[in-house]
């Protein structure tokens, strides 16, 4: 017999003590990103390091002002045209740094990633490694990717500067929320001078972004590019050129070999390698068959992105023990639960939470 206090919901799932758990991790997803945001555009943030904030802001700053460059001319309706004129230039970012809402946890964590590949690649203190990876791709189709990869790579790396674009190369999905968010904010700005006889200036802008969006080639981006070189490759030679890309801070590189061996998408590929902590690195290093001295340098490499620098000796010793621990059962163990599709995932995780 049922107990009168208990709701349908807590029958249906078998038990009432889950509901709580289940809530406290919705809640959790939530609140880390209310306080991403918040870190975001604080000062002193603790998950983001003073570089690692850097270089994600100033790609976020960068794209943005090259997507409301473009909204802006791609806008030939003159009073429209005009009205525009008079917003500061740029006007985008500096707004949304008022308006931190308006980034959605998807916008956010692709720009984290981003920040991250970008600030490793810019630390690269071994310029002559480089010549191994040049040297091992020979010609063809692989030699071309891994040119126009590096072309895309120095736009990364390029001078700091906040209130200049830089192109924004990102996957469609994110470009379609960048372009989104900037139009947001031009219709806002535009509606704050607007005039008693001024027209609305949404459909113009709407028309605009739209424009801007169906011509977007998401193929030209590093992420596209990475992976055009990795199938290149014969899967033999991906795992020759995997700890070349290391050893020259090449991650994006190394995780779109990871994909093309694994199947695991480049996108988690990252997200595992920067968020994901010690264990999904040594599986994907195992994965890719890395030897424990080149597996110290990409702890070493992604330690500042982390802020553990005061910790890093015993990390480190405790990295190395369990590398050397981790055999290819548990890294394909952990790669076939990255493998579950994310929507099953988290429809497994509500019917349990502690699975």
């Amino acid at each position: 017999m049922a107990n009168g206090k208990e709701t349908g919901a807590d029958r249906a799932a078998g038990t009432g003590g889950n509901d709580h758990a289940r809530l406290a991790r919705r809640l959790a997803d939530e609140l880390r990103h209310r306080a991403d945001l918040a870190l975001f555009a604080d000062p002193a943030p603790a998950r983001w390091t003073d570089a690692f904030l850097a270089e994600t802001r100033f790609h976020l700053a960068g794209t943005m002002n090259a997507v409301e460059m473009a909204i802006r001319l791609e806008v030939s309706e003159g009073d429209i045209e005009v009205r525009l004129s008079g917003l500061p230039q740029p006007y985008c970012s500096p707004a949304l740094e008022r308006n931190i809402d308006l980034l959605t946890p998807e916008l956010l964590a692709h720009y984290r990633l981003r920040g991250a590949l970008a600030m490793v690649q810019r630390d690269r203190n071994e310029p002559g490694r480089e010549d191994a990876l040049s040297s091992a791709s020979g010609e063809g189709p692989f030699a071309h990717a891994l040119a126009a990869l590096g072309l895309a790579e120095q736009r990364w790396t390029g001078p700091m500067l906040f209130d200049a674009p830089l192109r924004p190369d990102l996957p469609a999905e994110a470009f379609c929320e960048l372009a989104w968010t900037a139009a947001a904010l031009l219709i806002r700005g535009l509606a704050l001078g607007r005039g008693p006889h001024d027209r609305d200036a949404m459909p113009v802008v709407i028309q605009a972004v739209e424009r801007i969006i169906s011509r977007h080639d998401e193929g030209s981006g590093p992420f596209a590019l990475a992976q055009r070189c990795a199938r290149a490759l014969t899967s033999g030679e991906r795992r020759r050129i995997a700890p070349l890309a290391l050893a020259e801070r090449r991650l994006l590189l190394f995780c779109a070999l990871v994909e093309a061996e694994t199947a695991l998408p480049i996108g988690q590929a990252v997200d595992a390698l920067v968020e994901g902590g010690d264990t999904a690195r040594r599986a994907m290093l195992k994965l890719m068959g890395i030897e424990e001295a080149l597996a110290v340098q990409v702890f070493e490499m992604l330690t500042p992105l982390t802020g553990t620098l005061a910790a890093q000796d015993m990390a480190l010793m405790r990295f190395v023990a369990e590398y050397r621990d981790t055999d290819q059962v548990e890294a394909e163990a952990w790669l076939a639960r990255m493998l579950v599709p994310a929507a099953l995932a988290a429809k497994l995780a509500i019917i349990d939470p502690t699975s």
